[in-house]
């Protein structure tokens, strides 16, 4: 039974009449939802096409070549990695920022990769590239990425690393 019909009603009318009049009141209700439906999708449409407008705009404003940067596969790399203070990987950063429309969120993480791209440094054409720097944080401590961890732990698994070294560099990493 239906939970906005009380025993009551059932009584009343017996529970034939009552699903003729449920499946009845559906079908004459069915082209009026059907439009409302087709309507609601054809806004959402719309909202969305204007919410990526605005955030393309912004961004413009903000980060001119970030369609170059979009287009780059390093910043595809770069995305499928976690951002280090969430632990969340920034390309699901960047889509939830876009389906919220928020282009602040967006444009932070086009900065983000343009901040980091810019501490690697970039090599002209021609020219060996410089050895990469370490990321730190602010305070200057060094930050370790997963493959630098993995491979310090294969060395010291091998027996190349003494008790010693591994505890003043797990000291560091902690």
């Amino acid at each position: 039974m239906a939970p906005y019909l009380t025993q009551e009603d059932e009584r009343n009318f017996g529970p034939e009449l009552l699903s003729v009049a449920i499946r009845s009141a559906r079908h004459a209700l069915a082209p009026e939802l059907q439009q409302l439906d087709n309507e609601n999708a054809q806004l959402r449409d719309e909202v969305s096409r204007a919410a990526k407008m605005a955030i393309d705009r912004e961004l413009d404003a903000a980060v001119p070549d970030w369609r170059q940067i979009n287009a780059d596969e390093r910043f595809h790399r770069w995305l499928l990695m976690p951002e280090p203070y969430s632990g969340i990987v920034r390309d699901r950063l960047l889509k939830d920022a876009a389906a919220a429309a928020n282009a602040a969120r967006v444009i932070s993480i086009f900065q983000g990769f343009l901040r980091e791209v810019g501490a690697a440094g970039q090599v002209p054409a021609g020219q060996a590239p410089a050895r990469r720097r370490a990321p730190t944080t602010p305070s200057g401590q060094r930050i370790y990425d997963r493959s630098e961890i993995v491979r310090m732990w294969e060395r010291r698994r091998r027996g190349q690393v003494s008790d010693e070294a591994w505890g003043r560099w797990e000291a560091e990493l902690c």
